[in-house]
């Protein structure tokens, strides 16, 4: 079973992963995910670990423990489709975004009313 482990700090490793879990069962990958750009850790990352009762186990065990000085978010990795993460984005309502993504389209033409355009000369 994936499991997302969170609120890592910058000095937490794969190892440090690989040794907290490591009773638990038989870990298959531990990594902690980086910035592709700046190689700076992003305060997340991920264990495989087998059996999944095992892991169960783990999740329930290590959800809020200390980890060098902060308390970890530990909880099964849920892959969710592109649909389903659309979905969850809050949508905007208001004049000021539907005429930011309007004005993005080459052929869509957009005059301020009269009031607002200033006055030149």
């Amino acid at each position: 079973m994936n499991i997302f482990v969170g609120n890592l700090t910058a000095a937490v490793t794969a190892d440090d992963l690989r040794q907290l879990f490591g009773g638990y069962g038989t870990i298959i990958n531990a990594i902690v995910m980086r910035d592709t750009a700046t190689g700076l850790p992003l305060g997340y990352g991920h264990v495989y670990l087998v059996p999944e009762q095992a892991a169960c186990e783990a999740i329930v065990t290590l959800h809020n423990t200390m980890l060098n000085g902060s308390r970890l978010s530990v909880r099964e990795c849920l892959y969710r489709s592109r649909p389903e993460q659309r979905a969850k984005r809050q949508t905007w309502r208001g004049v000021e975004r539907r005429v930011a993504g309007a004005r993005r389209h080459n052929d869509y033409n957009f005059s301020l009313p009269s009031s607002w355009q200033r006055q030149i000369g």
